[in-house]
């Protein structure tokens, strides 16, 4: 390709990037070209010493920028060669009007563009002062000498690199205090249970659906949680949300097995003063009602499902109880009368009955906790709230 070519054609308010070229496929070549009226050439008559203006035919004046992709270093050349004899013409070159603040746009830029695409590319003089003004809003936000707006920090923030990025967590990290860095905390932890609480409602809205398993597969939000059970698909909502259980367990187990009969719980759990603790995950779905009313005595009772829920916690507290000697040996784990937490059904439309009917049946188990969806999804807004009162408390 000669040197004519590389001007055809171009727009002088445009910047030009070319494929990657060479045997290597790393070299690329950045352009821009100039009106005449604003690049002029000058030329030195080394016998008369004196200086003549060149006058071309061409209307537009090239300059390249050569960028290697494997040193990520650039070469820019302005000079002109003979090419017969590849001696430098004795020619100077000379900037009128606007033409230099473009020309220095330019280099200023090269290093700041996005050449990720290996397609040619084209950049405006408009988007060019943009990633300029992002470069020098951040050199400024860095060195403290700006400050900027919320709406002006979040512009920012989506136009730099991320590398630019992690320059600025870093300066913003080690420029704020303990109690700038509880809010931050906050604000993330908000944002992050809250997003948590919608797939959880989402999962229960579509639970009853007899697809259930492929509706769960095939969204971007759920999938994450997908399971060849329904009951496992909460299971794993549940393991990676304990914060919805507020500040009650320290951390997870990876075993299971919890009897010598290979008995084998949901969810094993260390409280925070250092004992085991067990959760058991039922579906949300109607099948597992909780109370059914008794017309001959008059109250509510558990239903089939319900009672057998309530069975099987009962049979692995006896289970764990029996295994305890060989589970505090293999895991070094402490356990002294394990309780169960038993996640399961709905009680968002329960009567002030059947609410107390719940009340009394927990109050009634002592080693067995029975908390429906409704409830664990108030506990998590309660949490998301908290966080949200102690963000403004702050600011105040």
């Amino acid at each position: 390709m000669n040197e004519g070519e590389y001007a055809k054609n171009k727009n002088p308010d445009m910047v030009y990037v070319s494929r990657p070229i060479g045997k290597e496929g790393n070299i690329r070549y950045i352009s821009k070209v100039f009106d005449l009226k604003d690049f002029k050439d000058f030329y030195y008559e080394q016998k008369t010493k004196k200086v003549f203006e060149v006058i071309r035919e061409s209307s537009i004046q090239e300059i390249t920028a050569i960028y290697n992709e494997d040193t990520t270093g650039f070469s820019v050349r302005i000079q002109r060669f003979s090419k017969k004899t590849g001696v430098p013409h004795n020619q100077s070159f000379s900037f009128h009007g606007g033409a230099l603040t473009r020309f220095i746009k330019f280099l200023e830029s090269l290093n700041l563009l996005d050449l990720s695409s290996r397609q040619k590319l084209r950049f405006t003089d408009k988007e060019i002062d943009e990633v300029l003004e992002s470069k020098k809003a951040l050199t400024q936000l860095l060195e403290g000498s700006q400050r900027l707006t919320p709406d002006q920090l979040l512009q920012l923030f989506n136009r730099i690199d991320k590398a630019e990025k992690s320059e600025l967590f870093q300066k913003f990290i080690d420029n704020i205090d303990l109690y700038e860095i509880e809010s931050l905390d906050a604000a993330i932890k908000q944002k992050e249970y809250k997003k948590s609480l919608k797939v959880l409602e989402k999962l229960i809205e579509i639970e009853s659906d007899s697809n259930f398993l492929e509706l769960v597969k095939s969204d971007n939000e759920l999938n994450k949680y997908q399971a060849n059970q329904p009951e496992k698909i909460f299971q794993n909502w549940i393991e990676n949300n304990l914060w919805i259980f507020g500040v009650e367990y320290y951390k997870k187990h990876s075993f299971r097995k919890i009897g010598e009969d290979d008995s084998q719980a949901d969810i094993v759990l260390e409280t925070i003063d250092g004992f085991l603790s067990l959760i058991e995950i039922k579906r949300p779905n109607p099948r597992y009602n909780l109370f059914r009313y008794d017309n001959s005595h008059r109250c509510y009772f558990p239903t089939s499902n319900f009672s057998e829920a309530i069975g099987q916690c009962l049979i692995y507290l006896q289970r764990i109880e029996d295994y305890k000697k060989s589970l505090e040996e293999e895991h070094s784990v402490r356990i002294l009368r394990p309780r169960i937490k038993l996640v399961i059904g709905r009680t968002k439309h329960f009567n002030k009955a059947e609410k107390e009917a719940l009340y009394f049946l927990n109050s009634s188990m002592r080693d067995i906790d029975i908390v429906s969806y409704d409830q664990l999804l108030e506990n998590g807004n309660r949490i998301i709230l908290f966080y949200e009162n102690d963000q403004q408390t702050k600011n105040l």
